[in-house]
């Protein structure tokens, strides 16, 4: 089979990005695979930027050359901004090749692509009221808004680009049945995991905590904090940076936090040795994230997670093999930490059927398997 992805590269690389290349470099074990890449970091200073979003004549005509030139059967799509907007969508219409999407976050229906603002849940824009996006905290700047607004609303519309695609990939369960409560019908959607590198013969149980992912309001790490600190400051690391980078460190010395340690980014390496480290992994989200690598990590190698009953991440956790808390819920974030923290052997346990679980539902192969099943539904229903 020949699969074309296309792909936006962040400005500051996250899971998602990672999962890309490692989603071309899985499927090119067995097909012939080409990345259409833009980089949205070399939009920085253009001028142009936020018409690109929209639309952009000269990236059209770029994707339509690539599709020509590779003659791909399936175009597998991640995201598409702001570098690429509307282009793959319409060169795979002209072609009729089939289109594949994998829905990472919500921008279908959410400028930002959180449905979280000024931290909580926010559901303003779903309907196409798009203009609330200028009027809350949604975006460093209201000009960036303002052209996410106005581009999500063309391609909604007047592109109408969700009709382009034969299939929307949703890595959990939770994102499958949103995407039905948005009006977009079961046959057009298909529940396939993200997947991650399965550990064996996982390294004995550490002591510390961990969390892994960007230090931003939605991630919860505020709450952990407060957490830790209810739980009688148990050792913990938390690997990570962004933007409340600095305003966590000062929670933490607030709080009297003397084990908790943050080891800022890490190279993988590194982020194998902290999880090797680890006695469970925490993701208490305060968003409905998606799927959550790095929780999928912490399962991979063998270590409880506890998670926000928040998106997919209810589906990553269970009393077996973690805790499922209420979001932003210090005293059961801190109640589920000490169980772990002050109870090895249940570590342990759990940590083995984790994971046993990731091995069946997480894995390369599985991954591999269904992925190809998903191009071969729309190859089909083509034909």
């Amino acid at each position: 089979m020949r699969i074309l992805i296309a792909h936006s590269f962040y400005r500051q690389t996250g899971g998602e990005d990672r999962y890309v290349r490692q989603q071309a470099e899985l499927l090119a074990e067995r097909h012939d695979v080409e990345v259409l890449a833009r980089e949205n970091a070399d939009l920085v200073s253009r001028p142009d930027a936020a018409l690109r979003l929209t639309f952009s004549p000269a990236e059209l005509r770029a994707a339509r050359r690539t599709v020509a030139a590779f003659r791909p059967d399936v175009i597998h799509v991640h995201n598409v901004y702001p570098s690429i907007g509307p282009a793959i969508h319409l060169a795979a219409a002209k072609a009729r090749i089939p289109l594949v999407m994998t829905v990472h976050n919500y921008r279908l229906r959410c400028p930002n692509g959180l449905m979280f603002t000024e931290g909580q849940p926010c559901h303003r824009c779903q309907a196409g009221a798009y203009w609330n996006a200028t009027m809350h905290d949604c975006f460093p700047t209201v000009s960036q808004a303002g052209a996410y607004a106005i581009a999500l609303a063309a391609h909604r519309f007047a592109f109408r680009l969700e009709n382009r695609v034969d299939l929307f990939v949703a890595p959990s369960r939770f994102v499958a049945d949103r995407l039905e409560e948005w009006k977009i019908d079961r046959s057009r959607i298909a529940h396939v995991s993200n997947f991650t590198p399965v550990v064996t013969e996982p390294p004995a149980q550490g002591e510390s905590g961990l969390f892994l992912g960007r230090l931003v309001p939605e991630k919860g790490v505020s709450v952990l904090i407060d957490a830790l600190q209810l739980a009688g400051d148990p050792p913990f690391e938390i690997v990570g940076d962004g933007p409340s980078a600095d305003e966590m460190r000062a929670r933490a010395e607030r709080r009297g936090l003397r084990r908790t340690t943050f080891l800022g980014e890490l190279d993988r390496p590194g982020v194998d040795a902290a999880i090797a480290r680890a006695r469970y992994v925490a993701a208490p989200s305060l968003w409905d994230e998606v799927a959550g690598l790095a929780a999928m990590e912490g399962l991979a190698a063998g270590r409880p997670l506890i998670a926000s009953r928040v998106g997919g991440l209810a589906e990553l956790a269970d009393e077996d093999r973690g805790a499922v808390v209420p979001p932003g819920d210090v005293d059961a974030l801190a109640a589920a930490i000490r169980q772990l923290a002050d109870d090895p052997a249940r570590a342990a346990e759990q940590g083995r059927n984790a994971n046993a679980f990731a091995t069946a539902e997480l894995s390369p192969a599985v991954h591999l398997e269904r992925l190809e099943a998903a191009y071969q539904r729309v190859l089909d229903r083509r034909a």
